[in-house]
């Protein structure tokens, strides 16, 4: 092997040892700041302006992060799952928060309900929340079951006389591959939807999160 090569080599090397250090710490910066730590352990009836605040600075956070990268066709820094109609698009693009029960999402009205937010040193995740007929409740994992590279949260939700089971998935190590990242599940008349935002700032991660319960007016 010529000294080129060996160059080349060590170049790549050093090259993956820089991604994997810097995926390694903003997933570890997240996962100390979002742990099951920090549940609200009292039931919540409404949604207060705190969350509701947050809730829109992420909002605006996702919008600006995606119309960035798709002028600039920087579209790899960001990853939205659409399984529905482009919904998740559609609620960063188009979303307005009317108050702390109704959102319009271009000219259609959706009740809503926030299951949880992550805001710098702000984190919201009630046991058990009510709002516009959703009632939602926040289920301890299973001692018996690990899960690789991320988080589960389980919940019973109970909208129009019927209930489901649902689990959302926190994944770090996907969620600190992109700046933006979004999905959707759609569980009888209601959409479930995930929004996380990463920036970095003087080498730290901020990464911000929300997620909501909308079934339309």
């Amino acid at each position: 092997m010529n000294l080129k090569n060996l160059f080349l080599i060590l170049i790549l090397f050093i090259i993956i040892l820089i991604i994997s250090a810097s995926l390694y710490f903003i997933f570890n910066h997240k996962q100390s700041q979002h742990n099951l730590g920090s549940i609200t352990s009292n039931s919540t009836i409404g949604q207060n302006s705190t969350e509701l605040d947050y809730a829109k600075k992420i909002l605006i956070d996702a919008k600006e992060t995606y119309l960035n990268a798709t002028e600039e066709n920087k579209t790899g820094i960001y990853l939205i799952y659409e399984p529905y109609s482009n919904f998740s698009k559609e609620f960063i693009l188009n979303a307005t928060f009317i108050n702390g029960s109704t959102v319009v999402i271009g000219h259609t009205l959706y009740k809503y309900i926030i299951l949880h937010v992550y805001y710098e040193n702000f984190d919201y995740i009630p046991q058990k929340i009510q709002v516009n007929g959703i009632k939602v409740e926040l289920l301890p994992n299973p001692s018996s079951i690990t899960y690789t590279g991320g988080e589960a949260y389980h919940y019973l939700i109970t909208y129009d006389n019927k209930t489901y089971n649902v689990t959302l998935y926190s994944i770090g190590f996907v969620e600190a591959s992109y700046y933006l990242t979004a999905s959707t599940q759609k569980i009888g008349n209601l959409y479930i939807v995930q929004i996380t935002t990463t920036k970095e700032l003087d080498n730290t991660a901020y990464v911000s999160e929300i997620w909501l319960i909308l079934t339309r007016s």
